[in-house]
C-alpha cells in the first residue's frame, strides 16, 4: 500500500516513483532487492546481495541446499529487520518459483510474510 507520508518506522520510496512503500511491504520490497542481485554487482556495495544464482545449474540435490544457506545468509547479513523461517521452492526447471517465509524481527504477533522470486534455473 502506498501513502504520502510515512506512518510507519519502516519506510522507503515505492517503486516508480508512486509514494512510499511502508511496514512489511517495504520489508518485503528490501528482500526482493537482496534476493535479485548477484554478490558484487552493485559496484559501491560488493558484497551486496547473494551468491544464490551460482547454483542455478546445478542437480536438485545440490542446488535446493546451497540456495538455501545463501539466501538465509544474504538477509541475515543485509535486512537485519527479518527474520528467515523457510525457503520452500515451487515449479519445475527452468521455471521455478523460490519462496521465502518471514517474519518481522520486531513483531510481537509474529505473523508470517512471504516473498516469491521467479527464477529461470
Amino acid at each position: 500500500m502506498n501513502y504520502d507520508s510515512p506512518i510507519s518506522k519502516h519506510w522507503q520510496l515505492a517503486p516508480h516513483g508512486h509514494g512510499i512503500t511502508q511496514g512489511a511491504e517495504d520489508i518485503d520490497l528490501c528482500l526482493h532487492n537482496i534476493l535479485s542481485t548477484r554478490k558484487g554487482a552493485d559496484v559501491l556495495r560488493c558484497d551486496f546481495g547473494s551468491n544464490h544464482f551460482d547454483y542455478l545449474d546445478t542437480p536438485e540435490d545440490v542446488f535446493v541446499p546451497n540456495v538455501v544457506r545463501e539466501v538465509v545468509l544474504a538477509i541475515q547479513t543485509w535486512e537485519k529487520r527479518a527474520i528467515v523461517e523457510r525457503v520452500q521452492f515451487e515449479g519445475n526447471a527452468p521455471h521455478t518459483a523460490m519462496i521465502v517465509m518471514w517474519r518481522v524481527a520486531d513483531d510481537v504477533s509474529g505473523s508470517l510474510y512471504q516473498t516469491q522470486i521467479y527464477s529461470e534455473k
